[in-house]
């Protein structure tokens, strides 16, 4: 996959310009939950990276720029997600929507960003809207995948697949989650219980074997230690 992101942390790429732009959404990468601080304050965050390939600014090899924005996953009316998406929408979520939006509606479709600068001079997404025509689907040059990290926690093979193909630091936030960890802890717990049951196992034949070996009169249910 050919990406180029503007916060990736550093290297060398080709700055987005600021300004506005046509931009089409290519992947949806659910992160997972985290502990993240803000001004002193330490809160878990569950996040959803969105992507966007810009379709007329391109870079010196002629491959789209892309940008990324971070959102916190939820359509509470006063969350950064619930405003983007109306504006891109241009209309507001029903109550049936609310109650339970497929994310990847949105993929292979257009928008307007508005990309600016962050403290540190790095190209930013600042602001999402529909485009003149309203949004209209379109093909991406680089693949559209949505990402889901429940899926992933659980071992479905799609998820795995598509996440060798995110970035390395993408794929360590996921690795980081709350989610992977507790599957990583539960399937570390059956691993355990697995070895308890084979020991168990052991002591049945160690019994068995003492037993062929000893006069049936010496052996009682208090003699087993288990």
């Amino acid at each position: 996959m050919a990406l180029t992101i503007s916060e990736s942390g550093g290297g060398n790429y080709e700055q987005v310009p600021v300004g506005t732009h046509n931009a089409t959404c290519y992947m949806l990468i659910d992160v997972g939950t985290h502990d993240e601080t803000f001004e002193g304050e330490t809160k878990k965050r569950h996040s959803i990276f969105i992507y966007w390939e810009l379709n007329e600014a391109k870079m010196t090899d002629g491959r789209p720029f892309s940008i990324m924005k971070q959102y916190t996953l939820s359509l509470n009316e006063k969350s950064a997600l619930f405003k983007d998406l109306c504006a891109w929408r241009k209309k507001r979520f029903t109550d049936e929507e609310l109650a339970g939006f497929d994310l990847t509606s949105v993929l292979g479709f257009t928008c307007d960003v508005e990309v600016g600068l962050t403290s540190g001079g790095k190209a930013k997404v600042t602001s999402v809207y529909s485009p003149d025509g309203g949004a209209k689907r379109m093909d991406t040059v680089n693949d559209q995948i949505a990402f889901d990290v429940d899926e992933y926690a659980a071992g479905d093979k799609g998820a795995i697949s598509a996440w060798v193909e995110l970035p390395s630091w993408v794929q360590t936030k996921i690795e980081d989650s709350f989610e992977v960890a507790a599957s990583n802890k539960k399937a570390s717990a059956a691993t355990s219980d697995e070895e308890v049951e084979g020991d168990f196992q052991s002591l049945e034949e160690l019994s068995d074997d003492e037993e062929s070996s000893s006069p049936k009169s010496e052996i009682s249910e208090d003699d087993i230690p288990f």
